[in-house]
């Protein structure tokens, strides 16, 4: 019979092996998506400035504790003070009489719009979706601009019911105002990362901001397998050189005990060690794949902010009205 002598030195090249081959064999080969969390918040003069879709107030409804209320929420509107704004809004609605229904749907709609500028976009929903607002139609002073912020809260909630909320929205936007939906569908587009969208789009600037995307975003894959071949080598490929240090100290002081154990022939120790070993080197490949993808998520988050500034796309840009 013929015994097979290993030398101590090999333990740890078959180790170090294993472990390139299965990092390798492991690495993700798709396109990882990207979930970007772009937020806006519109400048103050751009409220101020917009016209309102309903009658100014007289000097005779100045009589009246409802317009009072109405024009002090107007003012803590304008401020971006959406807390009192609406504070003010729901005691015109208690003070306002019966008969003024076009003035009720406009303090209601006020009270909606305060609660999407405020970003509070279930409470939007909510208001909405209790008032006389839902028999609202075109003939409603301010229906556009209804439409644009419910189709964008609905989709900011993001729920089942929602989606279908904000499709049927949708449908009735391409009725009423075709351009309009075609802006807040490549709106959302952008801003949900719907690549797939937007590369059927046919808009030189739109294929600007991609190109540009795409020539500065970082592999995940080559993240992957630069960590598989040399522990902090992907953390390095995205900039983080902290993490970078870290991860390849750490595998080096693993992969240097369990050669030491493993070539005293404390197979044990060298086992226990190449265990945590597997750990930390496996962690470090998926931490350089999540830094590749976090590193993207930001790099496309500036650039589809600005393309969407640029363009003058975010739902609020699009308002023609306020309050």
């Amino acid at each position: 019979m013929i015994k097979m002598q290993t030398k101590p030195g090999d333990f740890a090249k078959i180790l170090l092996a294993l472990l390139v081959a299965l990092a390798l064999c492991g690495c993700q080969t798709c396109k990882t998506p990207l979930e970007p969390q772009i937020c806006y918040e519109p400048p103050l003069q751009l409220i101020e400035t917009l016209p309102t879709s309903f009658p100014v107030l007289t000097t005779p409804d100045y009589r009246y504790d409802w317009a009072k209320e109405l024009l002090m929420g107007n003012v803590f509107a304008h401020e971006q003070d959406y807390y009192r704004a609406i504070t003010c809004y729901k005691r015109a609605l208690i003070l306002l009489p019966k008969k003024e229904e076009q003035r009720r749907q406009q303090i209601e709609y006020d009270i909606v719009l305060s609660y999407y500028l405020g970003k509070k976009y279930l409470d939007t929903i909510n208001t909405f979706e209790a008032s006389s607002l839902v028999q609202a139609s075109s003939a409603f002073p301010a229906y556009r601009e209804l439409l644009i912020m419910l189709y964008d809260a609905y989709k900011q909630v993001g729920s089942e019911s929602a989606e279908a909320k904000a499709c049927q929205i949708l449908n009735l936007l391409q009725t009423l105002e075709p351009e309009t939906a075609a802006q807040e569908q490549l709106s959302q587009a952008v801003i949900e990362a719907d690549f797939t969208y937007m590369y059927s789009q046919e808009s030189l600037p739109l294929a600007n901001m991609l190109l540009g995307y795409e020539t500065q975003a970082k592999s995940v894959q080559k993240a992957r397998t630069l960590n598989a071949l040399l522990p902090g080598a992907g953390y390095l490929y995205v900039g983080q050189k902290q993490a970078a240090l870290t991860s390849f100290i750490i595998n080096g002081l693993f992969i240097a005990a369990a050669y030491h154990f493993f070539s005293h022939k404390n197979i044990a120790a060298g086992a226990i060690v190449s265990s945590l070993e597997f750990g930390w080197y496996f962690g470090g490949i998926n931490g350089a794949g999540l830094a590749a993808t976090e590193y993207n998520e930001r790099l496309y988050e500036c650039a589809a902010k600005d393309f969407l500034i640029n363009q003058k796309l975010f739902p609020v840009l699009l308002f023609q009205h306020a309050f």
